[in-house]
């Protein structure tokens, strides 16, 4: 019976281990630096977090082991540019472009390439489609407008098709393209009511049943393109947008937010289903999540109380500890580091006395410039009162031994590397990211968290909790050009002539 149990078990822990979505990415970026870093981010969900962060050599050449949540279309970002990239488990993608011509924009695909070959070939065909369509379309005839929607979706679908076929493209990413069609396609129509009396001189025109029509037709299964493409719920929250503002008017509170006016306004709209009403409550609640919300707790509660889908709260709780940091009073992740000689260091061997963190990598070059001169006022100010610990998140130690002595030098303080960087324990622990360095936490004697996580040591509200931790009132932290230079001493002049006429 044990013998059987054991194989039960084992069979399990290999298909738990089959499921996960394991891809090899690599690739080369002519012109590429290490300051920069390649991100990949999953738009359809909620949270449209980051799920892989990594760098180049300074050949421009990228290689890592990612995580995918699901098979599907993910964005790309490098020094500033987008594109999109088709992701399925299992796969070896390689990837080459140019920083000069808008890598990721652009890009050669080889390895496991079907998918991206058709992603790329059909996006071109679109693009030269739409070109060349007139604009004086919304002036058109409204017959003849639906006429004309009809016919761009039948092409398409059909090149898509024929695209499909010469590529070997899986059938779920030609279906996810013929989707976005159809969403881009009601957007679309959407412009056109409400242009189409402007334009024309009808202000009293309004969209037939017949459009209408066609527009449920486009939407098709609504549930499952408002989990899907956040511009499906871009499109339902514009064909919303008067009514809401005339609403919000007529109800406004001056401590209110945007996101409860919206939860009180849709919760009685009976044409939405539950799911469609919690990710367009999602998606307003993105205005109103940022670091200086004054009563984040609240928001969050309002968020939790009227969002149904497990789904939905979840991306929002990422969210929640992405922008605010972990919650106050609970205990920091138990971890450990290692020193710059190798040792292990434990976050437990912070309690005692308060703690700033700083965390910080190589590709945030600025802060020696910006931020390390406030740094050293900061721990001169408080060094009798608080440990100061800066916590690297380099790929590899090696960069952290250099980065520790480069940036760092003459500041005091505990200098530890978290180790494999963005993918340690650590950074997921402390919900940390690429766009969240450098920042900073403050825990208590005790080892908890005594503050939101903070972006810059500028915020007012830094100083006011390390006043806090620490007992004592520092000095006001201005930024390097803004510091008060010490006023020069005065002069002596009797002691000037009498080396003049020793000389």
């Amino acid at each position: 019976m044990k013998k059987l149990l054991l194989i039960v078990l084992c069979t399990l822990f290999i298909v738990s281990c089959s499921n996960k979505k394991t891809v090899v990415i690599s690739g080369k970026v002519i012109g590429g630096s290490p300051l920069e870093r390649i991100e990949i981010v999953d738009m359809s969900g909620v949270a449209t977090l980051p799920i892989a962060n990594f760098g180049v050599d300074a050949q421009g050449n990228f290689s890592d082991t990612i995580q995918i949540p699901k098979n599907g279309v993910y964005t790309l970002s490098y020094g500033g540019n987008y594109g999109t990239v088709y992701l399925k488990g299992g796969e070896n993608v390689r990837l080459s472009g140019n920083s000069a011509a808008g890598f990721p924009k652009v890009f050669t695909v080889e390895g496991d390439s079907k998918n991206n070959v058709f992603l790329q070939k059909t996006q071109t065909y679109l693009d030269n489609y739409f070109s060349k369509i007139q604009q004086d379309i919304i002036t058109q005839d409204e017959t003849k407008f639906i006429d004309q929607l009809k016919k761009f979706r039948s092409d398409l679908n059909k090149e898509m098709d024929n695209l499909a076929k010469s590529t070997g493209a899986d059938s779920d990413l030609v279906k996810w393209k013929k989707d976005e069609l159809d969403v881009n396609l009601l957007s679309f129509s959407g412009k056109y009511i409400e242009l189409h009396g402007q334009v024309t001189g009808k202000p009293d025109y309004k969209a037939s049943q017949k459009l209408k029509d066609y527009q449920k037709e486009l939407k098709g299964d609504e549930d499952a393109k408002i989990k899907m493409y956040p511009s499906y719920r871009g499109y339902m929250l514009s064909t919303l947008g008067q009514d809401f503002q005339a609403y919000a008017m007529k109800n406004q509170k001056p401590d209110g937010t945007t996101t409860e006016m919206f939860i009180n306004y849709i919760k009685d709209k009976k044409d939405y289903s539950q799911l469609v009403k919690d990710y367009l409550i999602s998606f307003v609640a993105g205005m109103d999540m940022h670091p200086q919300q004054a009563n984040s707790e609240k928001l969050m509660k309002l968020l939790n109380d009227n969002i149904k889908d497990s789904e939905v709260k979840a991306g929002l709780e990422k969210v929640e500890k992405a922008v605010y940091g972990l919650k106050v009073g609970t205990a920091a992740p138990s971890v450990d580091f290692i020193d710059v000689s190798g040792k292990k260091v434990p976050s437990s061997s912070f309690n005692g006395k308060p703690t700033l963190i700083m965390f910080y990598a190589s590709w945030n070059p600025y802060i020696a410039e910006s931020v390390v001169p406030m740094l050293k006022e900061v721990t001169n100010a408080y060094k009798s009162k608080v440990n100061f610990v800066f916590i690297d998140v380099d790929d590899n130690a090696a960069q952290f031994k250099k980065t520790a002595v480069a940036m760092l030098n003459g500041t005091e303080g505990q200098k530890l590397y978290a180790k494999g960087g963005l993918k340690s324990e650590m950074a997921q622990k402390y919900a940390l990211y690429g766009f969240k360095l450098p920042s900073f936490v403050i825990l208590d004697k005790d080892g908890k968290i005594a503050s939101k996580s903070f972006m810059s040591m500028m915020e007012p509200d830094f100083k006011t909790a390390l006043d806090k931790v620490s007992g004592i009132t520092g000095p006001v932290i201005a930024p390097p050009q803004m510091q008060v230079q010490p006023a020069p001493a005065p002069v002596d002049s009797a002691k000037v002539k009498t080396e003049a006429k020793a000389k």
